[in-house]
């Protein structure tokens, strides 16, 4: 039989199976490639800043204003900084990050 009621269920499964997917994919790992994107201030040099006081690596710029990719530790990013300072997001190695920024970063 097929009723409206089960095609709700369906719908409701398939969008709950959708977005635990896209929550997995963007939430960062607690050691490796991160994408820190600032909230308040889109200052390259303040996030670089919190990365290496944090004791992460910098990769390059990230694809937002402002934003790097690092390699370090979720807890001691997330320790230095302040709460709704900054977005942590899963980095994917491919269309992350641009050229090293060593030498641009102040």
């Amino acid at each position: 039989m097929d009723h409206p009621s089960d095609r709700l269920f369906l719908a409701a499964q398939v969008t709950a199976g959708i977005t635990a997917l896209a929550v997995m994919s963007l939430y960062p790992p607690a050691e490796g490639r991160i994408l820190l994107v600032p909230v308040m201030e889109r200052d390259v040099n303040a996030t670089a800043r919190l990365a290496l006081a944090s004791g992460a690596a910098l990769l390059g710029e990230g694809p937002l204003r402002g934003s790097l990719v690092v390699i370090g530790s979720r807890a001691r990013i997330a320790a230095h900084s302040r709460p709704w300072r900054m977005l942590m997001l899963a980095a994917p190695p491919a269309g992350c990050g641009s050229a090293p920024i060593r030498a641009r970063v102040a």
